[in-house]
């Protein structure tokens, strides 16, 4: 779980291009379901790339449950998460209601998989051709970028009695631990997940992609629900996934 880290400023959501105001039809979100695993499969076409729209707050964002400022409200977010990380929501889908343009996002929240409708204004939209998928029971991690398989990668993952949380979520934050050689290794990658058995834990049991300091360990079901990786795996992860990237994980 990622407690007390350092934000890893400058990584993942600086390739902002879109206009903070909200103005524009959007991109449709791709489905961030599982990819086809081996090196063989075959490259897409241009046209056929996914992409996945994520929104980076530039102000204070408000998610409804319904595309409406009448709606009720699901959550409230700050320009800046816990750990002063920009909020970041993965798009769902996008929808045109009158003259606003509104995004139903993945939110970062209890319960896992929760998700809300956030209006244009408060966010800036930018792109990400990058998923990750987990599969728990092979204990691998795999990276695609533009529909390619990057590279894949051992890992260790929860123990039984507080396993890995399987679903659709998104990286939501970097953060650098303080010291090196500690139990988050060189990076940790927040993702939007949390441990569900762990409520009461710092910030309620978030689960995070991070290294260690316990090589020895990866392959493994041990932890309270993180993933594990070698410490130069996360880097090279780190290098090809931007924040906001989708996040698969499947038993």
């Amino acid at each position: 779980m990622v407690i007390a880290l350092i934000v890893l400023v400058g990584v993942g959501y600086g390739v902002v291009r879109a206009r903070s105001g909200g103005s524009g039809t959007g991109l449709p979100a791709a489905s961030p379901s599982p990819s086809p695993t081996g090196a063989s499969a075959p490259s897409p076409t241009p046209a056929a790339v996914p992409r996945w729209q994520v929104a980076k707050a530039v102000g204070p964002v408000v998610a409804y449950t319904a595309p409406s400022t009448s709606a009720a409200v699901r959550q409230r977010f700050s320009a800046v998460n816990v750990n002063g990380f920009p909020s970041i929501f993965l798009v769902r889908s996008v929808r045109q209601v009158g003259a606003a343009t509104w995004y139903d996002v993945w939110l970062p929240i209890r319960p896992n998989e929760s998700h809300g409708w956030i209006r244009e204004g408060g966010v800036a939209i930018y792109s990400t051709v990058a998923k990750i998928v987990i599969n728990l029971a092979k204990r691998r991690l795999s990276v695609y970028r533009r529909g390619v398989l990057m590279g894949t990668f051992r890992v260790a993952v929860g123990v039984p009695a507080l396993p890995t949380p399987t679903g659709i979520y998104y990286i939501n934050q970097k953060l650098r631990p303080p010291t090196l050689g500690g139990p988050y290794g060189v990076l940790a990658l927040g993702i939007s997940a949390f441990q569900s058995r762990l409520p009461n834990w710092p910030q309620g049991g978030p689960v995070a992609i991070h290294g260690t300091n316990q090589d020895s360990l990866i392959g493994g079901a041990v932890s309270h629900g993180c993933v594990r990786m070698h410490n130069a795996d996360v880097l090279r992860v780190n290098a090809w996934v931007p924040a906001g990237s989708p996040v698969v994980i499947v038993k």
